[in-house]
């Protein structure tokens, strides 16, 4: 705790703050000089000696001393230079030498004399500094204050007893216990000021504390933002343009970024390579593993024609890379648009939806292995060829349609989504993909959104 509350912010705080105080002195001394002046003149006026004019002296003398303090504080507070506490303390001392000289310039004056010099209203400066003291947030600073002020009255007292013998003559015990008393006080005010300045010092650290963790939590938030904007930029901008064929792809992350991603490549031979994946969790490490996963199967994809090949290479790069926890669901459609028919391989992905329209029926096809990255060198099976007529659509999701759940615990599940498909069979694939997250979001009625969505759709005019 001492590390943080030692940190730069708290030092600079903690000099703002005496910037605060010396303004403070600095204004009441201006105003009790003014004063002072006024009433020396009006003395002198009246044909008195003009007693006040030593104490005019005196207070210019705190005023120029509190105007160059603050001239060395100032410059403190922007270049972020810590105080020593030796500085401090000096500082202390010094102001706490204006009521005691004040006090002993009352004791050769005939307006209060030596015989009330000790207890007139100018020994409540020192509690005006023991106060103000709080605002250098140390304890220790705040004790010292009641020290020195107390050690300053029982100084002035001293000399008065000693210049002025009479003061005590008659009557000793109750003069020499009234300035006891009055020197206890002042330590006491010091203690209390400390405790004071302990409490205000917890308020501060705790509320730099709240400020230094929300300028975290801004800086995490504008770094999530600009990862959710490179993320979303990996995906495709637009459909791919096939004749005879109408695809499209959508997805929308359950935080600021996700691990579902959807992808389609022109391959050199005429195909068209349409991909799912879906990586466990959700956030920016499934984020980090979305952008490896993707940019492997692009690579493999360039130069790697056999579909059962490409997910073990897949699967053993993945397994090298990414954290034990961590693995990739994904599926990926092999199109050739002059022949109408896809090859169709999955690593632990589904559902996998195909639409006959001739028949109106749905199919679903199993994966040929688990998820990449889950065991090395792993072996898949082949490819499944689905042969298109003019109607049928291929239907890519992810888990997070089928597994939202509404308010009692009901998930949305594969049969809502294949009623869906069947009652906008006749909309282009976009439109089937929006009306499904619409009657997803219905049907959950609002609820959070657990987890990733990401869906795509093949679909043959």
């Amino acid at each position: 705790m001492d590390s943080e509350i030692q940190s730069h912010a708290f030092c600079a705080a903690q000099l703002r703050s005496e910037l605060n105080r010396v303004k403070v002195l600095l204004t009441v001394f201006a105003i009790f000089l003014v004063l002072i002046v006024l009433r020396a003149v009006i003395s002198l006026v009246q044909g008195y000696r003009g007693e006040a004019w030593p104490f005019a002296a005196l207070l210019a003398v705190a005023t120029g001393y509190e105007a160059a303090w603050l001239r060395f504080v100032r410059p403190a507070v922007s270049s972020g230079k810590e105080v020593s506490n030796t500085t401090w303390a000096a500082s202390i001392l010094a102001e706490s030498l204006l009521p005691t000289v004040a006090l002993v310039l009352q004791a050769h004056t005939t307006f209060v004399g030596p015989s009330r010099a000790l207890t007139s209203p100018v020994a409540l400066i020192y509690f005006v500094f023991i106060v103000l003291s709080t605002l250098h947030l140390d304890t220790r600073l705040s004790r010292a204050a009641g020290a020195f002020s107390a050690a300053g009255y029982v100084a002035a007292s001293i000399y008065v007893f000693v210049a002025f013998p009479e003061v005590a003559a008659g009557q000793a015990l109750l003069v020499y216990s009234t300035c006891v008393s009055y020197a206890a006080l002042l330590l006491v005010g010091g203690f209390a000021a400390g405790k004071v300045a302990q409490e205000i010092r917890l308020h501060v650290v705790a509320a730099l504390r709240e400020a230094e963790a929300q300028a975290k939590v801004a800086a995490l938030e504008h770094d999530l933002d600009v990862a959710r904007s490179i993320q979303q930029g990996l995906l495709p901008k637009e459909p791919p343009h096939l004749d005879g064929f109408d695809i499209a792809g959508w997805n929308k992350p359950a935080d600021a970024t996700g691990g579902d991603y959807f992808d389609w490549q022109q391959l050199g031979d005429g195909r068209l390579a349409v991909t799912i994946a879906d990586v466990t969790g959700h956030g920016i490490g499934a984020a980090l593993g979305m952008a490896v996963c993707r940019a492997y199967e692009r690579s493999a994809l360039a130069s790697e024609k056999d579909p059962q090949v490409l997910l073990e290479r897949l699967s053993q790069l993945l397994y090298e890379d990414l954290p034990s926890e961590k693995f990739v669901t994904l599926a990926t459609g092999l199109l050739n648009p002059s022949e109408a028919n896809l090859d169709l391989i999955s690593a632990g992905h589904g559902p996998l939806i195909f639409y006959s329209a001739a028949e109106d029926r749905f199919q679903t096809y199993d994966s040929q292995g688990p998820p990449l990255g889950l065991l090395p060198r792993m072996r898949y099976g082949g490819a499944q060829k689905l042969e298109f007529a003019t109607g049928d659509m291929l239907v890519f999701v992810t888990d997070g349609f089928i597994e939202w759940a509404n308010a009692q615990d009901e998930d949305f599940g594969q049969q809502r989504l294949e009623d869906v498909i069947r009652a906008h069979r006749d909309k282009p694939s976009a439109a089937i993909i929006s009306e499904l997250h619409t009657a997803l979001v219905k049907f959950t009625g609002g609820a959070p959104q657990p987890d990733d969505l990401t869906a795509v759709v093949v679909k043959r005019l």
